[in-house]
């Protein structure tokens, strides 16, 4: 029997079960994957409370490092004690589960299962802001609205890297995480936000890769450059209502993404750049709060409480 945590009903955190499964031997395409850590993500809680529309009975979660242990008819370049990563790929809350080959990404010697759940889906979602989205160059000047967040922080690290000034924002309590991946380091409560950042970038900034939403809409269009863009990943306050009239007279770019459609085919290609990345030291050392399995809930509390430090990571 392997442990998986299952929902019935959407609704709150409490709807997530601890259940106990047979899991069956990889179908044609499948392999069999002993998960040691599995990512958690915002999205998560999306599928939870119904915003998705899962299928009930539901398994959420969408990416964990593991080991194959079996492999099914038609698999080929894995074979059985790989170790192997996804994203996205729904049904992640389970000690063992079945996955489609197709979305598997071979893992380097050196990136242990812990750092690859923290980092495969949200290392992904920084690649698609800093090189497809809005292609980061030398010498742009970039705000990263929650740059404390799992994904936010990445991203302020990696357009530094890439030759860009970084303005982060972050509640005070974050200051700390803030700067250390920022050149400047601001409190996004500060009533002031957008002439704040207008002192430091006279000009504006070139991009916004927004985490926040609602709370600092007002900053992020005070604080883009005329023909800038800003780049919405995330909502954690709510969506920002935007006046896209009047940025769109600007010239501002408004606009989102899908991980899962920017990387596209060129998935093994963008991982490859974010395990680079890891082992340069982009990124530092990876923030991680750890839970076991059977404590899903209390994870998902704290996503929604807003006190989830850095990445979360489930282990089976």
């Amino acid at each position: 029997m392997s442990a998986v945590i299952r929902f019935h009903a959407t609704g709150p955190a409490d709807v997530l079960t601890l259940e106990d499964e047979i899991v069956a031997a990889p179908g044609a395409g499948q392999v069999r994957l002993r998960q040691e850590a599995i990512g958690i993500n915002f999205v998560d809680t999306m599928f939870r409370s119904g915003a998705f529309g899962a299928p009930l009975p539901f398994v959420t979660g969408v990416e964990a490092a593991g080991v194959i242990d079996a492999v099914g008819p038609g698999v080929t370049g894995f074979k059985p004690g790989d170790r192997v990563g996804y994203f996205f790929a729904p049904g992640a809350y389970a000690a063992e589960r079945l996955v489609a080959a197709d979305v598997l990404i071979a893992l380097p010697d050196d990136l242990p299962s812990l750092q690859a759940a923290a980092l495969i889906t949200k290392g992904l979602t920084a690649w698609m802001a800093v090189k497809d989205l809005f292609p980061v160059k030398p010498g742009h000047v970039v705000l990263v609205q929650g740059a404390s967040g799992g994904v936010g922080a990445l991203v302020a690290a990696w357009a530094r890297d890439l030759g860009a000034t970084v303005i982060g924002t972050g509640s005070p309590v974050k200051r700390a995480r803030v700067a250390a991946v920022s050149d400047h380091a601001l409190a996004s409560d500060d009533p002031n936000l957008g002439e704040t950042i207008r002192a430091l970038a006279p000009g504006g900034v070139d991009v916004v890769y927004d985490f926040v939403g609602k709370a600092v809409a007002q900053a992020s269009q005070a604080a883009v450059a005329d023909g800038g863009a800003i780049i919405t990943i995330g909502a954690a306050s709510g969506a920002p209502g935007f006046d896209t009239a009047a940025l769109a007279a600007r010239g501002v770019r408004t606009g989102g993404g899908s991980t899962g459609q920017s990387v596209g085919h060129r998935l093994a290609a963008a991982a490859a750049e974010v395990f680079d990345a890891y082992r340069r030291g982009v990124f530092g050392t990876l923030d991680i709060t750890t839970f076991p399995l059977s404590q899903a809930a209390q994870a998902h509390r704290a996503i929604a409480d807003r006190t989830l430090l850095g990445s979360g990571v489930l282990l089976p």
